[in-house]
């Protein structure tokens, strides 16, 4: 579920788990760029917010795919895009040459937002591209990680008949 945010808020985000909402107080992107799995969004919260959800989990009120799925969207709230393509984007951007151009551009990741960060990233990566590179680059973005395939076109995503002719143009049909 992809929720609207601005790219500058900077209030908490609220985690849906198990019926209650729990609240991931503002972070600055250099912290986002450390996620690498659901658990490392989980540690973002306060110490007791983590107990009880490990309680709900361990009562078996809440099971750890509804964890995920909590996590995905909180990612996608933070990011402004789907939870796969905010994750590579911020790993991307620690990338030595990617971090040297954030950095000389003055993009500074204690002081942005992983949405405004992930904006930043993006348009390093596609600043120099043509229609042709920069198609290619959103399109390979988009592609879910494996077992996710099913999100890819949910919620009115990308258009088959879209990805179709972007196919065909790369391969000069």
């Amino acid at each position: 579920m992809r929720r609207d945010t601005s790219p500058l808020a900077r209030g908490p985000l609220p985690v849906q788990i198990g019926g209650r909402t729990f609240l991931l107080t503002w972070r600055p992107a250099a912290e986002w760029t450390t996620v690498q799995s659901e658990i490392d969004v989980i540690r973002f919260l306060a110490e007791e917010d983590r107990s009880t959800i490990g309680r709900l989990i361990l009562e078996g009120v809440v099971q750890p795919d509804n964890v995920a799925k909590a996590v995905h969207d909180v990612l996608e709230a933070a990011t402004g895009r789907r939870w796969w393509e905010g994750q590579r984007l911020l790993s991307m951007s620690v990338q030595p040459e990617a971090l040297g151009h954030l950095t000389l551009a003055g993009v500074d990741p204690w002081q942005r937002s992983a949405y405004e960060w992930c904006a930043a990233t993006y348009a390093l990566y596609t600043k120099h591209a043509d229609e042709k590179a920069r198609l290619r680059f959103d399109f390979q973005l988009s592609i879910p990680p494996r077992g996710y395939e099913d999100d890819w076109g949910s919620e009115g995503g990308d258009d088959p008949e879209a990805v179709q002719t972007a196919l065909a143009g790369w391969m000069g049909g």
